[in-house]
């Protein structure tokens, strides 16, 4: 597709991954087993690590037939692990088998050297072998396997049956505790992940439907400006289909050389077939990645108009200025009335946008009727003409029912025009015009004028209306209404800084449901859904204007209370945790600032008094200790 442009856009190169990384933005890649993450191929390769020094270990402590046979048990086992890390995925979950070879090494270290105190080996292996081992079945027959091996090795050899027995018998139970103590958090914090990407993967099919059935053109680029995204309306104004854009540069499309306008800019596209198409350009930018949201609204009919009446007529020229005027201006709103006032050389212009059952004043020149409201289903004229659609001017709309002599006074005027502001044949907004002056009758120029500038607030408003959507189910969570850790992240680092330039004291603080999946069991997933919600808006009624409370994850909460101290934020957050709905019951840690430690520091000391709350017996609060700054 051709651009005319002042300029000619420079076109950078595309890179090489990004058609592999588009498709699966759009497709979605499938979610990884649990052995094909790295972390699992990491906790292989740490034993293997583990037995190399074992195996030195053994080279160095023990002689003799010992030596020999230990060296090669211990080697194999290295071995086998090293092998199952480095081929990763394509070892699947048979590596789980191989965790019977670390017990047996430790088992048989306690049989072959007769020495009881190599028992401590049998409990770190059994220890670890419990935390890396996702499998339960295999990680309890290992427990048991450790248990019963080291039992045999007792009663076979007398040696091993000494007075320190009894203390290595139960420090060995400990271990197999621990273990499975390990291994079952392991589960469930593999459980919590799945969930979060569930609910992920929920928001996202939301999202998508959104974009794929949005009437106007959207794509989607990444920081290097290459589409990572396209809807249907977008692949049918520019004549391409998705596989084509997909992975492509948007130079073609988009002049990053010419700084974003607010309101956008209009484009001449000449598609592949010869036809050519006018759009609305608007591009959207996100700060942190700096990924960007390409929007092109349709304006090849509006266009050709504008043309015909440009040549035809001075008067319609000036829209053309006054639509240069709104793509500049940064309150497109403000520039639109001020437009229209000049324009239809009229007296007073007000705009009115939907608010639920009723059109509110939220702009407006020559008359000061800010916030006016109006319900939309009174028989008044501007609740008319929003239902209808259709533009109405009156010489004299006193001797019109409809119309409210309040407001004829209050604006002062003798006529009027009404017109609505239609958007996807939907009507958005009203424009109100009124002359002081009696006017017998409204030009076609005028309305003409009038109408193109109604045009112009439909597409402000809809772009408008488009990012804030965007936004909020960026920064929203969907279930409770807070923020979600994205927005948390943006937000607190604003009160991190703020309290570090004005040297007041910051408090975060986390707050856990006790024993919520229980709740879950008991009740029902959407009973656990309901109890979330009616706990953030529990919550949020606690808090004081400034606060920042945010979902941090499952039932999970985050809170940052700015200027509060100690003493302060313990008071705040226990009517918090008495807040809790129902017969349920929080448990939350806190910790306050010291002036100089990173954020990620601060939240992991308020973790640790979270953790520290639970196991004191939960439904309390518990603040972190004091730390001070290093001199």
């Amino acid at each position: 597709m051709n651009v005319d442009r002042h300029d000619d856009p420079s076109v950078s190169p595309v890179p090489a991954n990004a058609a592999a990384a588009s498709a699966s933005w759009s497709a979605g890649a499938p979610s990884p087993k649990p052995d094909d993450a790295p972390a699992a191929r990491w906790r292989r390769g740490a034993l293997a690590a583990y037995y190399v020094a074992f195996l030195v270990a053994n080279l160095i402590m023990l002689d003799g037939p010992a030596r020999i046979i230990l060296t090669v048990l211990t080697g194999t086992t290295v071995l086998l692990l090293a092998l199952s890390a480095l081929r990763g995925s394509r070892s699947g979950r048979g590596w789980e088998r191989l965790a019977y070879l670390p017990v047996l090494d430790s088992v048989a270290q306690v049989g072959v050297t007769g020495q009881l105190h190599y028992t401590t080996a049998l409990m770190l292996t059994l220890v670890g072998v419990g935390g890396a081992v996702p499998a339960r079945r295999t990680a309890v027959l290992c427990g048991l396997l450790g248990i019963t091996g080291w039992v045999t090795a007792v009663l076979l050899e007398p040696d091993l049956r000494t007075g320190e027995l009894g203390y290595y018998a139960v420090q060995l139970g400990m271990a197999a505790l621990l273990g499975a103590i390990l291994h079952e958090a392991m589960r469930r914090r593999q459980a919590d992940l799945k969930v979060a990407r569930d609910q992920v993967a929920v928001v996202l099919q939301r999202f998508q439907s959104l974009f794929h059935a949005s009437p106007a053109g959207v794509g989607i680029t990444d920081e290097h400006g290459v589409f990572v995204a396209v809807n249907p309306a977008f692949c049918d104004l520019v004549g391409k289909p998705a596989e084509e854009l997909i992975g492509t540069s948007s130079h073609a499309y988009v002049d990053l050389s010419v700084q974003d306008e607010p309101a956008g800019q209009q484009m001449r596209y000449v598609r592949p077939d010869g036809s050519v198409r006018w759009v609305w350009l608007t591009v959207g930018r996100t700060e942190a990645q700096h990924w960007m949201l390409v929007h092109l609204h349709d304006v090849t009919d509006r266009h050709l108009a504008e043309r015909a009446v440009r040549e035809s007529d001075r008067l319609l020229a000036a829209v053309s200025v006054a639509a240069r005027r709104i793509r500049t201006g940064e309150d497109a709103r403000g520039t639109i009335i001020q437009a229209v006032r000049e324009l239809a050389e009229a007296d007073s212009v007000s705009l009115l946008e939907s608010d639920g059952d009723d059109l509110v004043v939220t702009g407006w020149v020559g008359a000061e009727v800010m916030g006016t409201r109006v319900p939309t289903n009174s028989g008044s004229m501007i609740a008319n003409v929003y239902r209808d659609g259709r533009p109405v001017f009156l010489a004299d709309p006193g001797e019109d029912p409809r119309v409210s002599a309040a407001l004829l006074k209050l604006v002062g005027a003798r006529s009027m025009m009404w017109q609505p502001v239609i958007a996807d044949g939907r009507v958005v907004a009203l424009l109100a015009v009124g002359w002081k002056q009696r006017v017998a009758s409204v030009s076609d120029l005028r309305a003409r004028a009038v109408a193109l500038l109604a045009d112009e607030t439909a597409l402000a408003l809809e772009h408008e209306r488009l990012l804030s959507r965007l936004e909020q189910m960026a920064y929203t969570d969907t279930l409770t209404g807070l923020s979600n850790r994205r927005a948390w992240q943006s937000r607190f680092a604003e009160l991190l800084l703020g309290s570090r330039a004005e040297g007041l004291p910051l408090t975060v603080a986390i707050a856990d449901l006790d024993r919520f999946k229980r709740y879950n069991d008991t009740h029902g997933h959407l009973a656990g859904d309901d109890l979330l919600t009616a706990t953030a808006t529990a919550f949020r009624g606690q808090l004081r204007e400034g606060d920042l409370i945010a979902r941090w994850g499952g039932e999970e909460f985050v809170v940052a209370l700015p200027d509060c101290g100690d003493a302060e934020a313990a008071e705040i957050l226990d009517r918090l945790r008495a807040a809790t709905p129902g017969v349920e019951t929080c448990s939350i840690g806190y910790a306050v600032w010291n002036g100089s430690e990173s954020a990620e520091r601060l939240l992991e000391r308020a973790d640790a008094a979270l953790y520290a709350a639970k196991a004191a017996g939960r439904d309390m609060v518990l603040g972190a200790a004091a730390i001070t700054v290093a001199s």
